[in-house]
């Protein structure tokens, strides 16, 4: 079988680092997830009033107390991550800022830690797999590649674990290779975190190909170390149109085109600059060339066409 990336690029690839959200799984529609959380919140706000009977903020709300909760909650990773897009809040002190921003200041660091778990929803009762996951991770492992990860998440830790064991991700991935920006407390783009996979694998990032559905944190964080990027971005035919229309070519002939460069100009890691904040769109960043991915996909299985 012939190694496309090796041909064209000169790349001796042996290692691949995946994302795992809207790369290996997705999650499922809103009305099968928001049960989950309303209960895990409902959860978090009776030990909460459990706690701080004195306390009146949230009881006037009732069953929408647990919503405004992880809505807050998620706004104050929101804000925390946009002063710092390299590092990982931890959930704790977040709950607390929470809670502080609602009208309770000052709650018991490690109270808030225990509501924060609470609050957590087991991957897999909310995500689901891409059918081609699997096959996919099980044709690569035939030919030897070795495999880590590099995702961030708000949760991590043993529950995390155990979920990738449930979703039979752990019959690919060891749990030391999978980088977790939760239990790391830094997150993609940061390219310290890609440094570690690297270690953990026992690789170099010129052996290695980085897979993911974000432009800046998966692609635009890997390239820092000159470590081979392919996207995977969730709306694949917006891409495919842009550069169709805008750039007169299709999908496999950017890929192709990419290749060849990269053997005659290397990995060019995007700006720093760049790579500050996600809440560009995409597009932007893609149109005006400040990221370009080595190889884009639409479906995982799409890589076995390639390595």
């Amino acid at each position: 079988m012939t190694d496309i990336i090796s041909e064209l690029s000169h790349r001796r690839v042996q290692c691949l680092l995946f994302d795992l959200g809207n790369t290996l799984w997705h999650r499922n529609p809103y009305d099968e997830v928001a049960p989950l959380e309303f209960a895990a919140d409902q959860r978090a706000i009776h030990l909460f009033h459990q706690t701080y009977p004195s306390l009146s903020i949230l009881k006037e709300k009732g069953e929408e107390a647990g919503i405004l909760l992880r809505r807050t909650l998620l706004t104050q990773f929101a804000l925390t991550i946009e002063k710092d897009p390299f590092i990982e809040p931890e959930g704790g002190p977040m709950v607390q800022q929470a809670f502080a921003a609602l009208g309770a200041p000052d709650l018991d660091l490690s109270f808030c830690q225990t509501i924060f778990d609470t609050m957590q929803i087991g991957i897999a009762q909310s995500r689901t797999l891409f059918d081609d996951a699997l096959s996919t991770l099980n044709e690569l492992q035939r030919r030897r590649f070795q495999f880590g990860v590099v995702t961030n998440r708000y949760w991590g830790g043993p529950s995390f674990q155990e979920d990738m064991h449930t979703m039979s991700l752990l019959e690919y991935f060891d749990l030391d290779k999978v980088m977790t920006s939760a239990d790391l407390h830094i997150r993609k783009p940061n390219p310290t975190i890609f440094q570690l996979a690297l270690q953990a694998c026992d690789t170099t990032a010129e052996t290695s190909i980085m897979i993911g559905d974000s432009l800046v944190a998966d692609v635009g964080g890997a390239q820092q170390l000159g470590i081979f990027s392919v996207w995977k971005p969730y709306n694949y035919a917006e891409i495919a149109s842009y550069l169709a229309e805008s750039e007169g070519i299709s999908v496999a002939e950017y890929n192709r085109s990419q290749l060849l460069s990269l053997r005659e100009q290397g990995i060019i890691a995007p700006s720093t600059t760049h790579l500050r904040r996600d809440g560009i769109i995409y597009l932007e960043h893609f149109s005006k060339k400040h990221i370009r991915p080595q190889l884009i996909i639409n479906h995982l299985s799409e890589l076995l066409e390639w390595v």
